[in-house]
């Protein structure tokens, strides 16, 4: 009977949980701040034209563009231009491996270069708002500490 209701008691908790995560994942999505007090308004606009993220992957301790990288960015700035968005929001993480605080500069480094990507194709200034995430799970202390390239990235939304 113990075991019944500890399993009960589990499975309430894990639909609690991700309650809390689908919940916390609409507030994300309804504007997100930078450290640095811009705004991305995650405006997707008429038709919603802006429904998908786009990503740059970054090498292991590199804040360095690769040509894969390059062209993600030239095909995210014609749909910027093309579709008149008004707003570009980066947002740079980096991996769990290494210093805390040296994958805080990391991941907001790797967000200023492709900042500065989309101003050399003519992109604004004013219409970029960077967004340093820091580590990949950063609030995890013990856990999750891969070098995932999912976790070495800089992700681009676009928004009106």
């Amino acid at each position: 009977m113990k075991i019944a209701r500890l399993a009960l008691a589990a499975t309430g908790l894990a639909a609690a949980s991700l309650f809390l995560v689908a919940d916390y994942t609409q507030m994300a999505q309804a504007a997100e701040v930078s450290t640095y007090g811009g705004r991305c308004r995650n405006n997707p606009g008429a038709g919603r034209a802006f429904t998908q993220d786009y990503y740059v992957y970054f090498d292991t301790n590199s804040s360095r563009i690769r040509p894969d990288g390059h062209e993600r960015i030239s095909y995210v700035h014609g749909l910027a231009k093309g579709k008149q968005a008004g707003q570009l929001c980066l947002f740079g993480k980096s991996s769990k491996t290494g210093n805390a605080a040296a994958n805080v500069r990391l991941s907001r480094k790797r967000a200023e270069n492709v900042a500065h990507a989309f101003e050399a194709l003519g992109w604004p200034s004013s219409k970029i708002v960077i967004v340093t995430e820091g580590e990949a799970w950063g609030w995890l202390e013990e856990a999750l500490t891969s070098d995932s390239e999912d976790d070495r990235r800089v992700r681009m939304r676009l928004s009106f």
